[in-house]
């Protein structure tokens, strides 16, 4: 029994020096934020921080695995509801509003502090981006037959940074009025793309 008490303690601080992380990395930068940092907001030693992570880089990395897991969560969702290609696409844009929304830290660290990984994370979570656009326009072209396969790309990638934009802005609306204008204007932009 206590060594089952001690390993949800040790995933459960394991979690909590990832929610800190994701935070300060978030509202402080990468750069300014030390480990003694993210160990005091969860009470503990810096040194301690290393028991669970062997550097920053790595505590990096698994904050921003966080990130690219929510999102690559969004689009076997939609899939498995097979719906009809128009509201495929309004749910695809729907949920990715709300995690835009839900998951502002997680969405700033990924667009700001990606580019502190070392090369390999770096390119990997590179290539779980592509595959998410890809899908994503994939989803799109199935509305929008006009578009190329490099269209589509070109306007996912414009409306997941409408949508991610929020990630960086205070605003005084509520979260659902907030959701419905991000969501709104991303189907539109996605609607009325065109090279012409």
């Amino acid at each position: 029994m206590k060594t089952i008490s001690r390993k949800v303690a040790r995933g459960g601080r394991r979690e909590a020096i990832l929610d800190a992380a994701t935070t300060l990395f978030s509202t402080r930068g990468y750069a300014e934020t030390g480990m003694d940092d993210i160990g005091q907001a969860v009470g503990v030693t810096g040194p301690a921080v290393y028991r669970h992570f062997a550097s920053k880089q790595e505590l990096l990395a698994a904050t921003l695995e966080r990130a690219v897991e929510h999102a690559a969560a969004i689009l076997p969702l939609v899939r498995a509801e097979a719906l009809a290609p128009e509201e495929s696409l309004r749910r695809l844009v729907d949920l990715t509003a709300h995690a835009c929304i839900d998951e502002r830290a997680l969405a700033v660290l990924y667009w700001q502090e990606s580019r502190n990984l070392p090369d390999e994370p770096r390119r990997h979570f590179e290539r779980l981006q592509r595959e998410f656009i890809e899908g994503y326009a994939e989803v799109l072209r199935a509305v929008r037959t006009d578009l190329t396969p490099s269209e589509a790309r070109m306007a996912v990638h414009a409306a997941a940074s409408l949508m991610r934009s929020v990630a960086t802005r205070e605003s005084t609306l509520d979260e659902e009025h907030l959701h419905r204008l991000l969501a709104t204007m991303a189907y539109s932009a996605l609607m009325t793309a065109s090279a012409e």
